[in-house]
């Protein structure tokens, strides 16, 4: 797909935005931003947790990864840890573009990755302001190794 052209017009008499695409050809990267627009309107932009007994909103933006451990699913963001009672598979479905599985029992935020080092013990995912780190295992290296050299 070549250079994307965005044109906003604004129109007072709409009462939701409307979104047309003009493509010179329908191609497998169109059917992609058809997808990840879709995804877009779909995702939330907040996710209900709790920490210590208290139950609050928080925006998706804000979180690095997903852990799995047993029943319980731990949300990391930079400076702290929460909980929710969402699993894994329903965070994978309803979550923006930018989150990847990385593993049988995380999720990633791939807008937050700073590195990736290839080692002999894994795969470890390093994030940007904070000293969290992951593992990716090897089945889901090589997708999220694509993810991240198409942000570049």
């Amino acid at each position: 797909m070549g250079r994307l052209q965005l044109h906003i017009q604004v129109d007072p008499r709409l009462t939701e935005p409307t979104l047309t695409l003009h493509v010179p050809t329908a191609e497998a990267a169109t059917a992609e931003l058809i997808d990840a627009l879709k995804k877009v309107d779909q995702s939330p932009a907040t996710l209900t947790v709790s920490q210590r007994g208290q139950t609050t909103q928080l925006p998706v933006t804000t979180i690095l990864f997903f852990e799995a451990d047993g029943h319980v699913v731990r949300v990391h963001t930079t400076t702290a840890v929460y909980t929710t009672t969402t699993r894994l598979y329903q965070l994978e479905a309803q979550l923006p573009s930018t989150f990847l599985r990385v593993s049988k029992s995380a999720i990633v935020n791939t807008a937050a990755i700073y590195a990736l080092t290839k080692s002999l013990t894994g795969n470890l995912i390093g994030f940007q302001d904070s000293p969290k780190q992951l593992y990716a295992s090897r089945r889901y290296y090589k997708q999220l190794k694509q993810t991240l050299e198409k942000k570049r």
